[in-house]
């Protein structure tokens, strides 16, 4: 299912979800630039909804944030199809070697195969690419400087996010989000959220959090707590998706990686402004 929501000055939203998607409370959401430019391309259960909802409005290209199945899900169709399509050489690299996925991520958005064929590159402007790493390391925002407009991949998701995949960087991620608040981005377009006004405040706000929480963890590790005890006093105990993941997404992963970070006699994230 696909559902159109049209935002002021000519951004289009397109939410796709699935049934599988749904009962796992989750969707996804592609965006249309005002110039016809497709920002990610929706997972691979959500094909038939992505060719009918662009059959009207074919993109004059396409953009990718980073190699999830999720938003990148739909690009051996952008190349079949020969839209030219912006990848970062990471992600291009992620794509062609896309190894096998959990069961809960092939329940919710199911799995695509490694890229055979790359689409025709494609000249993203006037949006400029700008390296947010975190999430994964190849991802990226697209920065419209003119409309001050962020399409934000998964660099956002929201501010109390207590959650990370087992292979995320969840310090570069503050410094990700610092960047991206320097812009000073009026709104922001956030692939599971949607639009979020006053998107500098609110990404500075996940920073701010998210480095406080960074260092509330490393703090009980250095106290010794064990990853069990800090999950349940610090997180509020494993979240649903933590015990459907077996862990791969979950809060005890987020505290493994500190614990990795702290052990490996690497300094917590600086102060901000430091």
């Amino acid at each position: 299912m696909v559902t159109l929501i049209r935002h002021e000055g000519g951004v289009v939203q397109l939410r796709f979800a699935s049934l599988a998607s749904r009962a796992a409370g989750y969707s996804a959401s592609a965006f249309l630039t005002p110039d016809g430019t497709l920002v990610d391309s929706a997972f691979p259960g959500a094909r038939r909804d992505v060719v009918r909802a662009l059959a009207g409005r074919p993109p004059r290209g396409a953009v990718v944030t980073h190699h999830h199945e999720d938003h990148a899900g739909n690009v051996a169709w952008l190349a079949q199809h020969r839209i030219p399509t912006w990848l970062a050489p990471a992600t291009l690299a992620a794509l062609r070697a896309f190894p096998p996925i959990g069961f809960y991520r092939r329940f919710t958005w199911r799995s695509m195969p490694p890229l055979a064929e790359a689409p025709p590159p494609h000249d993203p402007a006037p949006l400029a690419m700008i390296p947010t790493p975190g999430h994964t390391h190849d991802h990226h925002v697209a920065w419209d400087a003119a409309t001050r407009t962020l399409y934000a991949g998964d660099l956002f998701l929201g501010i109390k996010v207590r959650i990370a995949h087992h292979d995320e960087d969840p310090y570069a991620l503050v410094e990700s989000l610092e960047r991206a608040a320097a812009l000073g981005p009026e709104r922001l377009f956030c692939a599971h959220r949607g639009l979020v006004e006053d998107a500098a405040a609110q990404l500075r706000a996940k920073a701010a959090w998210h480095r406080d929480l960074l260092d509330e963890i490393a703090r009980r590790i250095a106290a010794g707590h064990d990853d069990r005890r800090i999950v349940k006093e610090v997180m509020g105990g494993e979240s649903a998706t933590g015990r459907a993941s077996f862990g791969e997404y979950s809060r005890a992963s987020l505290v493994a990686i500190v614990r990795r970070r702290v052990t490996g006699g690497e300094a917590a994230v600086a102060p901000a402004g430091a």
